[in-house]
Order: structure tokens, then C-alpha cells, then sequence
């Protein structure tokens, strides 16, 4: 096998599950976002764009829809000579407890390729970074570690850590997201290793009974400058989510349609690939479409304002859909309405259904799953003729 100088490893096995039923049967990073991409489709662009051809995909198991969605990665430009994804399922149905035991139970697939630096990210978040100025940054540091990291403004915005560099930006503490004591920089689950060194640090009473799926934070703390090593801090400035609710996703979505936008997907010339219908879109019908996000083929006879449309949408005529997020292969009836929420694909809203209203039934208003307005109806259901939602409600299974 030829060496690489370096290779990336994305763990794609984050369960979701503060979102709830849109990941009941799929990890989060093959949620859609923007219409026809996937969360996944971030970090394999990432790596196409940064030159990075060797990634490894690790996921909960052939079975999860990833393998199927990225084949072989020819989407992304990582199929060809000296290119490759190989996609690493866990070997049991449990999958894989951690990150570092993700990286632990692959170690010979990485020294296969004899590389100097080893990439880990994070298949689940939404970014658009060149891996190689993190990698430049590293070198000229002469670093053992290098974390990329964000600022935020609260501790509510930790969600896999958090890192304390000094002024030149070496490491001196990083703290889990549960135990922030004060106020740092929010890891990005992203970094790079220099893989020798890492290497030493990956055994297996590191990884007994780790259940954390963040980034590495047993790694982490275990290399900081207290055990020898030179960890730094790689400060980015661009646009970084990280999706752990409902609320976070339709957020997210909503920051490409404002006005100015909060994230260009495509922003300076850096595309971002997609097996999907990407940012093409076909729409027929006599509809009204303002201020909103369609990928690939619609039929649309009603009105859809403020929203993000995924693949194969039909929206009946005199329908409404505002500020919403509808996913793939998405029925809307006549006259039915659609305020603020998010529909998982292949659902079906049938004629005169009403949800994200003031006056609809309370039954199914969950605001330990929904919040601030956001209603969600999960992949593969019927919301009936008339029914009527209020603000809010988590609909996980068909109702009439």
C-alpha cells in the first residue's frame, strides 16, 4: 500500500438522539440539510477540497444507509488512483462506543497506509473548512495535537468540549461538555495527530467502557502538555453548527434563507458534493415561491415562503408551507398549512391538515423534544385530512 502523508478517519456512528425520530433508523450525519445534501456531505467535501483522498468512514453498521449513500465516494472526487473511502462498520451489532474506540479497532486499517498525520472528524456538523491550513498550522507548530475550535458565547454551546489555549495557542486544559467551568473555545470535532504519537496513547484500558460518542476527550486529556505532548488550538472563524436538536436543525436550515444568509454553502469557490440533488431543482405548477431553498424536481401549486425543500416535493394547490423544513419525497395536500415545522421524508400531509398552529389540538405538544414553536413529523407518516396541530407537537406515528 502506498503511504500517505496524511489520511482522515470521519466517525459517522452519532446516534442523534436529540433529534429525535428523523434518526431512529439512521446516524445523524445521513440527516438531510439545505435541501438536497446530507450532514455527512461537509466532512467528505472538506477532505476532497483539502486534499485529503484517503478516508476511512466509520459507522454503527453496513446497515445504516451510509454505506449505500456514499459507495465509493466517486460523488466527492475520493474514487480514482491514490484516492479512496472505505467505509469501517463495527464489527457488532453495539457498534462503536467512542470515538477512540472507533480509532482503537481500526489501527490496522490505518497503518496500512504508514501515514505521519491522522485527520479525525466528526461526520455530524455542518462547516465548510480546508483541513490543509489546520494541517500547515500543525507542522510550523511542531505540535503532537492540533484541535480546531470555535468561540461561543455560552456554556450552552459546548457540545463536545471545551479547550483552553493560552495566547500562542497551546492546549492547557480541555474540559467535557458536562463540566465546563468556565468559559473557552467549543471543540469542533476536528483535529489532527501525529499518528506515532497518538499511536502510544491507544490501548485498551483507554477505551474499556468509554461510552462517549464526542470527540475523542479521553485522547485529549490523556495528551495534554502535563503528559509530555504539544497540543495547540486551531481558531476558526467561519460558520460551524453543531445539530443536537430539533430545534438546532430547523435553525440551521433557516440560516441559509436569511437575509443576509448566515452560511453559503458554496461560499468562496469551496463546493460541497453531494450524491444527492445538491442545489439543482426543477419545479412545475403554477405555485407562489419566495425566499426559500428547492433541490432537484417539485411539483408545487401552492405557496411555500422562508422554507428549504428536499428532493420530490408535491405541495397541493392552496396549501401553505412557511418557515419550514420538508425533506424528501414530502406529500402536502390542498389547503393544508405548515407553519415552523420540520418533515421527515416520505410523509404525507393530507388536505385541510393545519400543524405549527395557535388553535390546534394539544395531545401531541412535546416540549422536551420541541421547542420555541418548531413541530416535528417523523419519517414515513400520515397526518390526516383536517387535523389540526398546535405549535410544538412531536408526531411519530400516523395519526387520522
Amino acid at each position: 500500500m502506498v503511504a500517505r502523508e496524511c489520511i482522515a478517519m470521519i466517525f459517522a456512528g452519532e446516534r442523534g438522539a436529540g433529534l429525535e425520530a428523523l434518526t431512529n433508523g439512521a446516524p445523524k450525519p445521513a440527516v438531510f440539510y439545505g435541501g438536497g445534501y446530507r450532514i455527512i456531505d461537509f466532512a467528505l467535501s472538506n477532505c476532497s477540497n483539502s486534499g485529503i483522498n484517503t478516508v476511512g468512514v466509520l459507522t454503527r453498521s453496513i446497515d445504516d444507509g451510509l454505506h449505500s449513500y456514499i459507495g465509493d465516494g466517486r460523488a466527492w472526487g475520493l474514487s480514482g488512483q491514490g484516492k479512496g473511502v472505505f467505509m469501517l462498520p463495527a464489527a457488532d451489532d453495539g457498534g462503536y462506543k467512542s470515538v477512540t474506540d472507533a480509532i482503537y479497532r481500526n489501527i490496522d486499517f490505518i497503518e496500512r497506509f504508514s501515514p505521519k498525520y491522522l485527520c479525525i472528524l466528526s461526520g455530524a456538523r455542518i462547516y465548510n473548512m480546508d483541513y490543509a491550513k489546520m494541517l500547515d498550522c500543525h507542522k510550523s507548530k511542531n505540535a503532537d495535537a492540533t484541535v480546531a475550535c470555535v468561540s461561543v458565547y455560552s456554556q450552552a454551546d459546548y457540545p463536545c468540549g471545551v479547550v483552553y489555549p493560552d495566547e500562542s495557542g497551546l492546549v492547557l486544559d480541555f474540559q467535557t461538555r458536562t463540566t465546563p467551568a468556565k468559559s473557552g473555545f467549543a471543540s469542533m470535532s476536528a483535529g489532527i495527530f501525529n499518528w506515532g504519537t497518538l499511536r502510544k496513547y491507544l490501548t485498551p484500558e483507554l477505551v474499556r467502557n468509554r461510552s462517549d460518542a464526542c470527540f475523542g476527550m479521553e485522547i485529549l486529556q490523556a495528551m495534554l502538555p502535563s503528559g509530555g505532548n504539544t497540543m495547540y488550538a486551531y481558531r476558526f472563524d467561519g460558520y460551524w453548527r453543531n445539530v443536537e436538536t430539533l430545534e438546532n436543525l430547523w435553525e440551521s436550515n433557516m440560516d441559509l434563507i436569511n437575509n443576509p444568509p448566515g452560511f453559503v454553502i458554496n461560499e468562496g469557490g469551496r463546493k460541497v458534493y453531494t450524491s444527492g440533488s445538491g442545489s439543482s431543482c426543477c419545479s412545475q405548477g403554477a405555485g407562489e415561491v419566495s425566499r426559500s431553498i428547492l433541490s432537484g424536481s417539485h411539483v408545487i401549486l401552492g405557496k411555500v415562503d422562508r422554507s428549504v425543500l428536499s428532493d420530490s416535493i408535491f405541495i397541493g394547490d392552496g396549501a401553505e408551507v412557511v418557515d419550514s423544513v420538508l425533506m424528501s419525497n414530502v406529500y402536502v395536500g390542498k389547503n393544508a398549512k405548515i407553519y415552523k415545522t420540520i418533515v421527515g421524508p416520505r410523509s404525507h400531509i393530507m388536505d385541510g391538515a393545519e400543524i405549527g398552529v395557535e388553535n390546534g389540538a394539544t395531545d401531541f405538544v412535546s416540549n422536551r423534544f420541541c421547542k420555541n414553536g418548531v413541530s416535528l413529523i417523523a419519517s414515513w407518516v400520515n397526518v390526516g385530512e383536517r387535523t389540526k396541530l398546535q405549535k410544538n407537537s412531536y408526531i411519530e406515528n400516523s395519526i387520522r
